[in-house]
């Protein structure tokens, strides 16, 4: 089975070849055409980066983020009401400030090569990660927001696997509700993902995340010290 599909992708078309064949997927490849491999139940695979076990599993929101990886493009995670949620993208950098409240995890995006690794480590891997908030109305980045995998020690807490909820908006930001409504979004597709719970991790003294935790239906689970005097706290949301 070999089939091309036509994605429109900024403005413009573009072939995805998708089929079961060897020789199809590595003629796609030389050709320089975005493709996905049906590797069929328990199959494996490196011809392409991007495989689903039956055609059924491929969907047009699907062929058109395969693309966008193909083309270098940033995926749009989803849109709120007055945000684009998007991966960061190389030049975003420029955009991202350095805050006092930053931690070594955010010179990440502060750097052109270590984003460039990120995107490729993180997204490129797992499909998710920290995204850029962007202002739907100027385009400018007020912050950052996304899931990545829990590191609190997940099976600790009963969970195989777990994601955790980030989020950081930009000091000129605050105040606008912004915050709230990044992580409504973003807990709204990590539900139409699974029912996997979704954690999240706060400095113990920082009351405005706790209340927006609490407010996005969070509840504390655990406490820890991770230094001599500095006191975090999990919360979990289930769906």
């Amino acid at each position: 089975m070999t089939r091309e599909y036509e994605i429109i992708t900024e403005g413009q078309v573009h072939k995805v070849v998708v089929s079961d064949d060897r020789e199809a997927i590595l003629a796609a490849k030389a050709a320089g055409t975005a493709s996905v491999e049906v590797l069929g139940e328990g199959g494996s695979s490196f011809l392409t980066a991007y495989a689903v076990e039956k055609e059924e599993d491929v969907s047009r929101e699907y062929l058109e983020q395969v693309v966008r990886r193909h083309l270098g493009l940033p995926w749009e995670i989803l849109k709120t009401c007055r945000l684009l949620i998007r991966e960061f993208c190389p030049g975003d950098e420029a955009q991202v400030p350095e805050e006092p409240e930053d931690g070594e995890g955010d010179r990440v995006f502060r750097s052109r090569d270590l984003l460039e690794a990120y995107i490729r480590s993180q997204y490129g891997f797992w499909g998710y990660g920290i995204w850029a908030l962007t202002e739907r109305e100027t385009g400018a980045i007020i912050g950052k927001a996304g899931v990545t995998n829990l590191e609190w020690g997940s099976k600790e807490n009963g969970e195989e696997e777990a994601l955790e909820l980030g989020y950081h908006i930009f000091r000129p930001w605050r105040g606008r509700g912004y915050g709230t409504e990044a992580c409504e979004g973003i807990l709204s597709w990590c539900a139409a993902r699974g029912n996997m719970p979704v954690y999240a991790k706060t400095d113990a003294s920082n009351e405005a995340s706790a209340a927006l935790l609490k407010k996005l239906g969070f509840r504390l689970t655990d406490q820890r010290y991770t230094e001599p005097g500095q006191r975090h706290n999990l919360f979990v949301r289930n769906y």
